[in-house]
């Protein structure tokens, strides 16, 4: 497997996690059955339990048929039990292959429920460089189902990758809002919340994996959006909230920038310290896309980084820009078979990965994260925590404490047998 692939899954299941947080919103997969239990499975642990998600389970025979009839029917069944306002299909790898009529069957139920607004998306093997496309391309099926509103004067918007962000702005947000500033945040718990983005009159991305709604907010709702960089780091942080400040005229945003860094820095400067002590190396490959902001926390309190990146696009390169200036940054390009392979050649101290890559770090006991549980990568005070915590999860004591347990129950299992 390409190294690259590691950090895809598979789009379809970061589409219905994002959508499945959102009420007024229920996706409907369109797949079949072992698709559709698998993504409802593995999507269960990161959205809300009473919130609903569908599926259409394709039969053997819709698969050589096609399953058109069979999606109409699921559309009518969800509408008639839960009235949702927006029902988004994910449409999965054999209905693209088998050609099944999408766009036709949105056409004809949106005639047949006049109070249903009905949008698509095409995942699986159409997002395979990176599984947070998956989510991406879920704001734009929102946004396809929204109408244009008028401009919101002097208010400003925050996009977000994915629907942990929907708390995780907050970081952000709490801090315009304080300085004076009105604001519009997408994604948020509803779709009545999320449909205010079109209104705001700046609109300010925070991450990598907004490319696409950045740019449908931009040619088909006429916004202006602007990606400054990924407000992660005390210094990304603060360079984000200045670049707000500049463009909104807002002097009493960059005094609260000034009392934050007060605040920070002789924090900052005692995770420096440690850093400059003990030598970190990290290897960060190709998580949906915080392989970027939590390499530029990690390279800010002095750890030499390399990163595998997941994204291509024109935020990516702005970004890699500023953290290779800036922070001295690696990164990996070329292509690899495995993980083990780039271990072997960086010896890395940590690595942080996705779940498929775990059993190759774990082989050399290198310390892992796994880079799907660290998403609220966001502001000052994230910063910090990950830095005051970082020795406690790599230390020499958790792989002591793990040892100790493979010692014991690996003699306890010997002796069972």
């Amino acid at each position: 497997m390409p190294i690259k692939n590691y950090e895809h899954g598979c789009s379809t299941t970061q589409a219905l996690a994002t959508l499945g947080k959102v009420e007024g919103v229920i996706p409907l997969l369109h797949g079949p059955q072992t698709c559709v239990f698998q993504n409802q499975i593995s999507t269960l642990y990161c959205r809300p339990a009473n919130l609903i998600t569908a599926g259409t389970l394709v039969s053997k025979s819709e698969v050589i048929f096609g399953g058109d009839e069979s999606l109409k029917q699921q559309i009518r069944n969800v509408y008639e039990k839960y009235k949702p306002r927006v029902i988004v299909i994910i449409n999965t790898c054999i209905p693209q292959l088998n050609g099944d009529d999408v766009e036709g069957v949105i056409i004809e139920m949106e005639r047949e429920l006049p109070g249903l607004r009905l949008s698509t998306l095409n995942t699986g093997f159409n997002y395979t460089d990176a599984m947070l496309r998956g989510s991406d391309a879920s704001w734009v099926a929102i946004l396809e189902t929204l109408q244009k509103s008028a401009t919101d004067e002097g208010s400003v918007g925050l996009i977000g990758r994915s629907g942990q962000d929907a708390d995780n702005m907050g970081a952000i947000d709490t801090l315009l809002r304080k300085a004076g500033l009105k604001t519009h945040l997408f994604p948020a718990t509803h779709i009545d919340e999320m449909a205010q983005i079109t209104s705001a009159e700046h609109i300010y991305p925070l991450h990598l994996g907004t490319y696409e709604t950045s740019r449908y907010l931009t040619e088909e709702f006429d916004r202006d959006v602007e990606f400054i960089e990924i407000p992660s780091s005390v210094a990304g942080t603060s360079r984000f909230l200045r670049a707000v400040a500049d463009r909104e005229g807002c002097q009493a945003l960059h005094d609260l920038v000034d009392q934050e860094e007060a605040r920070v820095m002789p924090e900052l400067a005692k995770i420096k310290a440690q850093f400059a002590k003990d030598k970190v190396r990290m290897l960060l490959v190709s998580g949906p896309a915080n392989e970027m902001s939590m390499g530029k926390i990690v390279a800010e309190f002095g750890a030499e980084v390399y990163v595998v990146p997941s994204m291509k696009d024109r935020f990516y390169k702005q970004e890699r820009a500023i953290m290779e200036e800036r922070y001295g940054v690696n990164f990996i390009d070329q292509d690899f078979d495995t993980l083990e392979e780039l271990i072997d050649e960086i010896q890395p101290t940590v690595v942080a990965n996705e779940f498929q890559a775990q059993p190759e770090t774990s082989a050399h006991l290198i310390p892992s994260f796994c880079i799907f549980f660290y998403l609220a990568d966001y502001g000052y005070d994230y910063a910090l925590n990950f830095g005051h915590n970082f020795a406690n999860m790599t230390g020499p004591a958790v792989w002591q404490h793990w040892r100790n347990l493979n010692q014991r129950f690996g003699r306890l299992s010997q002796e069972a047998h």
